[in-house]
């Protein structure tokens, strides 16, 4: 629906996010509002402004996860792993569901000092139950491209495992459930 542009201004970089033409939507006023949400939860890069064609917010300098993950050890994923599926959390918590997190190699970006960052709240919704821990808990360990990589740098997960404590997670949605979920994946 936009086009992202990093942004000089006499503050400094920042992103901007402007509504294509043949976008199917009249304007970023829901994305804006959904965003905001995510920022009070404690996700996603800070909010700015927006106008009917245009989000402005902090600019998040670094790689997609998926050409991020090619370069780390299991240490580091770990640690980066565990802040997605923290930020998930409080997604999950907020009522918010981002609704694209099981394509997670175009949904987070770590920055140059290696913190990860949930961003493009353009699907996201507060009307439909939420499922950001177990569609980012997929991407990471179980099926797509960010879990081919995870496989080659970490023992594999019990998937039998994971899927108990996602689907516990899901039913439960607390915050022991959210941590059993975590111990099994081992992160």
């Amino acid at each position: 629906m936009g086009l992202v542009f990093r942004a000089r201004t006499a503050d400094g970089i920042i992103a901007l996010k402007i509504r294509r033409t043949d976008a199917d939507r009249a304007s970023m006023e829901d994305e804006s509002r959904l965003h905001q949400v995510a920022n009070a939860a404690g996700v996603g890069p800070r909010y700015l402004g927006h106008t009917r064609n245009l989000i402005a917010m902090e600019f998040v300098g670094g790689s997609s996860i998926i050409d991020w993950i090619g370069t780390v050890t299991s240490e580091r994923f770990q640690t980066v792993a565990r802040t997605v599926l923290d930020q998930c959390y409080l997604l999950d918590k907020a009522g918010l569901d981002h609704g694209e997190l099981s394509r997670l190699g175009r949904h987070v970006i770590v920055s140059h000092q290696g913190s990860p960052c949930i961003v493009d709240f353009e699907s996201a919704s507060t009307n439909r139950r939420t499922v950001n821990v177990s569609s980012a808990v997929q991407s990471l360990f179980l099926y797509g491209a960010v879990a081919g990589h995870v496989k080659k740098i970490r023992p594999q997960v019990d998937i039998e495992k994971a899927i108990a404590a996602i689907r516990n997670y899901k039913k439960l949605r607390s915050k022991e459930s959210f941590d059993e979920v975590v111990e099994t994946l081992a992160i």
